[in-house]
């Protein structure tokens, strides 16, 4: 039983489910199924009932920054292992490979090369450890902002179980393998090329539309002056709502198309996407009531697409 993927098609399901009855019902939702997906800008600033309050937790939207002290130490740790596996021949730890066949299965087999799972774990492993630096020294977190605990522990099972569903269906650390087990950097493919430079085009803009985010609420000299939400311009903001959003799921479609073969991958992909997506629609639609100058030429997931309609 491979319960990674369980877990992140659970999650998928339920934010597909929960997230169409918020878009198509929401003044029909009760309050606390609301607030489960709810939160920063776009918040339900309804009070709970007494009899749910008990039962709904909240945490501070800055324990964000927990996601990524994770990442880096689970990432950090996958990146020692392929090096060590894949270019010193070191034998994979035993209590390691107990942990995947407790919760990946015994069955497992490995399609991706050594060479793809190489170049998925290092660009993985930038995107964590620059977003560890964007949450500790860029981004400005209301203190009080709240969000669900659900919330809260899908983050931290999302980058918990992300690098071990790489790994799973890797050669060595699965039982059976079809794809070299060694790396081999002259087998990339032209594809490969242009997944690497979209990930990298991708991850310099996140990190541009999250500095003018932050600096939203910072004076001239960075120091922090307000908590206001206001309207961002510049770089992919011109185009886009959620930009920064936008470049996690092209991040992540690349390292896809370098993992296609990892069914466990695909469903992490599945989960990212749905999530994303869904918070990129509440998103645009809080900035279109929020400000009335909103460009109307910003869109929530795809610019120009009347152009692109047109030339079709």
């Amino acid at each position: 039983m491979n319960y990674i993927l369980l877990g992140f098609s659970f999650l998928t399901t339920n934010i597909i489910l929960i997230g169409s009855l918020l878009n198509a019902f929401e003044n029909m939702l009760p309050i606390f199924l609301i607030k489960m997906l709810r939160y920063g800008k776009f918040t339900c600033k309804a009070q709970l009932p007494k009899m749910y309050s008990t039962f709904i937790l909240e945490v501070p939207k800055s324990w964000f920054k927990h996601f990524y002290i994770l990442a880096v130490l689970t990432y950090s740790y996958i990146v020692y292992l392929t090096i060590s596996t894949y270019i010193f021949k070191k034998e994979i730890p035993v209590w390691f490979n107990t942990l995947l066949t407790l919760l990946c299965g015994e069955g497992r087999t490995a399609a991706t090369s050594a060479t793809k799972v190489f170049i998925a774990t290092i660009l993985m492993t930038l995107q964590v450890y620059r977003r560890f630096y964007d949450t500790q020294f860029i981004s400005v977190f209301a203190k009080d902002v709240k969000i669900n605990v659900a919330l809260y522990l899908m983050g931290l099972y999302h980058y918990a179980a992300c690098p071990l569903a790489i790994l799973c269906e890797a050669p060595k650390f699965a039982a059976y393998s079809t794809a070299p087990d060694t790396i081999a950097l002259d087998s990339t493919t032209y594809l490969d090329i242009f997944v690497i430079v979209l990930f990298i085009w991708a991850w310099r803009h996140q990190y541009i539309t999250s500095k003018i985010l932050g600096d939203l609420r910072k004076n001239k000299k960075g120091d922090i002056v307000t908590n206001d939400y206001k309207l961002p311009k510049g770089d992919w903001f011109n185009y886009l709502s959620c930009p920064h959003q936008t470049a996690e799921v092209l991040m992540y479609a690349a390292v896809t198309v370098l993992l296609h073969k990892n069914i466990t991958w695909l469903f992490v992909f599945a989960w990212v996407l749905t999530n994303q997506v869904e918070t990129m629609l509440l998103s645009h639609w809080w900035y279109q009531e929020a400000f009335d100058q909103f460009p109307k030429s910003r869109k929530a997931l795809i610019p120009y697409v009347k152009h692109i309609l047109y030339l079709l």
